[in-house]
């Protein structure tokens, strides 16, 4: 770890007091003698640390020629420490832990090898889930180093066959860098800088005579050097910020930035990077990021200043929270040196200059109406009449000038539509909403549900609770919510022909299921009356059986009964006597 310096920067820091984080050294990684999980070249699509939607990618995605059923080894010594089944996230995924103090995850496989397919498949009839979450012993399922484990697929939320591949620390479950462990990724490729951002930090600050954040498009010189024509006129206390990615050979996916440093005259300002981060950490990207320009545009954008609530451990300088005010009127120079694991280097300067008051600000500017300030450290509350809210401690990364407004109904809603602030302030952890509906059936009270309504046409249900005299539940936006009803139960239909009895020629019978509104709750498949495991893939929304001759005899006649219920208790029954 290094230490910011503690001494004046060139006299143009106001107070210098260095942000100081922890990290690992890294010295079990340069021991650790892995071997690739997959015996082809590797090439990736994603890479570890790449910025997600309010999470840090956990590992590397391994492209497999865009096919399922690829070949997956161990890495190394070990035992199956756990498997896991899920609809969504990471599908199926095997977990191995080494002897060397780190575990191995493999995920959206399309199948284990036996007999570890055989027994995840009596634990899921033990259980009557195809979703399972199974820890074992040590002894159970042992593995060699280069042993086949799996096969790789496409399943859970992954939207193109590939493994997603991780290392972790297998004491504090943190993510690793698995490029860190000399993986043969061919990468020669810089990293390309796409624009610079300046934020005024306090009141009256401005940036080349204006208030508000300025975006400025970059030029690019020769070896990976970028730069601006003309130097950053800035009055008061300013932060910055770079969007900027990286590219392996053999890809033309976007990749995150493994080094992000910022000098200030020469002096390291700011500095991270993606050794690890640990899952309890992963969301406040949100407040590391500029949130606004991930939601509008899809930019990712590196901020160098520290919210209050910046919990993150993954910088190794900051120096004055991440903001330069300069104190005298000289020019002085901003040099951004951007890295990827491979150590190519892409690099942008700039000029800021200090200027006192070009355009006076008038005295108005920057007193925005609002209902209430509230803090990022305490319990927040609000009200108004038929809806209240609850924002806890440590859901804001700063303090807040909270504002919100009423809009009339929706034709199909039963309440007003709250405004809760502006979509673009991210928040994290979720808050509490209540909302009293305006009018409806007494008999309806129990398919009530809170919806974001941002897009009328698409509302988005996020649950919620009648008490008999409001619905309460969670989100984690802010946005438009209102009140609706969902009384449409779910659909079943069948991807063979419905007039068709004899399905022997199959291998399995498929089935699309979809809710119009609050979403698949629960789902059960029966043959013959027993309890059968049917495979669920929301992405598609399909319902697979794959006819299992160890436990449903074959050349006879079968009872098909399928029972999809939504999240309001709406429920759909299919029956049909099937052949195979």
């Amino acid at each position: 770890m290094r230490r910011g310096s503690g001494r004046m920067i060139k006299a143009l820091i106001l107070s210098l007091l260095p942000i100081m984080f922890t990290g690992s050294s890294f010295a079990q990684a340069g021991k650790a003698d892995f071997i690739p999980p997959v015996r082809f070249h590797i090439y990736l699509s994603s890479n570890f640390g790449e910025i997600r939607p309010s999470h840090f990618h956990s590992g590397i995605d391994i492209k497999t020629m865009g096919r399922t059923g690829q070949r997956i080894y161990a890495i190394e010594d070990g035992y199956i420490s756990r498997i896991k089944v899920a609809t969504g996230g990471y599908g199926q995924a095997l977990y191995i832990t080494h002897p060397n103090g780190y575990t191995s995850v493999y995920c959206h496989l399309s199948r284990f090898t036996n007999p570890v397919a055989e027994y995840v498949r009596n634990e899921q009839y033990r259980l009557k889930s195809y979703v399972v979450n199974i820890f074992l012993p040590a002894g159970r399922f042992p593995v060699k180093k280069g042993a086949l484990i799996a096969f790789s697929g496409n399943t859970g939320n992954s939207f193109g066959p590939h493994l997603h591949f991780e290392i972790r620390e297998t004491r504090r479950e943190a993510p690793v860098n698995p490029l860190l462990f000399r993986f043969p990724v061919k990468d020669t490729i810089a990293p390309r800088i796409y624009r610079f951002y300046a934020y005024p930090e306090g009141d009256g600050a401005q940036i080349n005579g204006r208030p508000g954040r300025q975006v400025f498009r970059v030029t690019a010189g020769k070896d990976h050097a970028y730069y601006m024509n003309a130097p950053l006129h800035v009055t008061g206390p300013v932060s910055l910020g770079l969007e900027a990615q990286d590219y392996m050979n053999g890809s033309h996916n976007r990749c995150g930035i493994y080094s992000f440093k910022v000098l200030l005259d020469g002096e390291t300002f700011f500095y991270y990077k993606m050794d690890e981060f640990t899952y309890a950490e992963t969301r406040y990207i949100n407040s590391f990021i500029d949130y606004e320009e991930k939601v509008r545009y899809n930019r990712n954008v590196v901020r160098t200043v520290i919210l209050p609530n910046n919990r993150l451990d993954i910088y190794n300088t900051v120096v004055n929270k991440g903001i330069i005010d300069l104190q005298d009127t000289l020019p002085h120079t901003v040099e951004f040196i951007v890295k990827d694991n491979a150590g190519n280097t892409a690099t942008f300067r700039t000029t800021l200059r200090k200027v006192n008051n070009p355009h006076p600000l008038p005295s108005s500017y920057g007193k925005m109406d609002y209902l209430t300030l509230m803090s990022w450290d305490r319990d927040n509350y609000y009200a108004f009449s038929g809806f209240r809210l609850f924002i806890p401690r440590g859901a804001l990364y700063d303090t807040l000038p909270f504002t919100m407004h009423i809009e009339d109904p929706l034709p199909y809603s039963y309440a007003p539509v709250y405004v809760i602030h502006n979509p673009y302030v991210p928040l994290q952890k979720a808050y509490t909403v209540s909302i009293v509906p305006d009018r409806f059936p007494d008999s309806l009270a129990g398919k009530l549900l809170i919806a974001e309504v941002s897009q009328p046409g698409n509302p988005r249900a996020k649950g919620g609770e009648w008490n008999g005299k409001e619905v309460t539940g969670q989100v984690i936006t802010f946005g438009k919510y209102t009140l609706l009803i969902d009384t449409v139960p779910p659909v079943i239909r069948p991807l063979f022909d419905p007039h068709r009895r004899d399905v022997s020629s199959l291998d399995h019978i498929s089935f699309v299921i979809r809710d119009n509104l609050s979403g698949i709750a629960s789902y059960n498949g029966y043959i013959d009356g027993q309890w059968a495991l049917f495979e669920y893939e929301p992405k598609k929304d399909r319902l697979r059986y794959y006819f299992d001759p160890s436990r449903i005899a074959p050349g006879h006649a079968h009872k098909v009964l399928l029972e999809v219920t939504d999240d309001r208790g709406n429920k759909t029954v299919y029956e049909k006597e099937l052949y195979w």
